[in-house]
């Protein structure tokens, strides 16, 4: 499920896939792809200097508001009760990698968006009608 509203948030994606024991993940995916990134992802958004302790607070921050709030407790809630969901961060470029050390000590699960890009890429055998389809044709047709 994509662009699941919470009140004035969203929730990028939640996806479950079910595997051969019976059991099944549950995925509360968010993405935040820059190329080029001027300011920080998480806390106050300006391009300034931070020390690594206002880059910790930023980032836990941003976590609370993304994965952890209540809102989107309940919202998750909503849609599957108690589930174990595991958190995942889809990103670009960063201006400070410790954003990205601390959130993977918070639970954070990251995936950089080259990974996905070149996965996408690798498998011709699966053909798919999503909206991935075009954007695989056209990065294998510059190769």
């Amino acid at each position: 499920m994509r662009g699941i509203k919470s009140g004035v948030d969203e929730i990028d994606l939640l996806a479950v896939r079910h595997n051969n024991d019976g059991k099944a993940d549950y995925w509360h995916a968010e993405v935040q792809v820059s190329f080029r990134p001027i300011g920080y992802i998480g806390g106050d958004t300006n391009a300034r200097k931070r020390t690594e302790q206002e880059i910790r607070d930023g980032v836990v921050q941003w976590v609370d508001k993304k994965f952890k709030s209540k809102r989107k407790l309940d919202r998750r809630n909503d849609i599957l009760p108690n589930a174990n969901w595991r958190y995942l961060l889809v990103h670009g470029e960063v201006r400070d990698s410790t954003e990205l050390d601390i959130m993977k000590e918070l639970g954070i699960d990251l995936v950089p968006y080259k990974q996905v890009l070149s996965e996408l890429c690798a498998d011709k055998t699966k053909t798919s009608s999503s909206t991935a389809t075009s954007i695989t044709e056209i990065l294998n047709y510059i190769r």
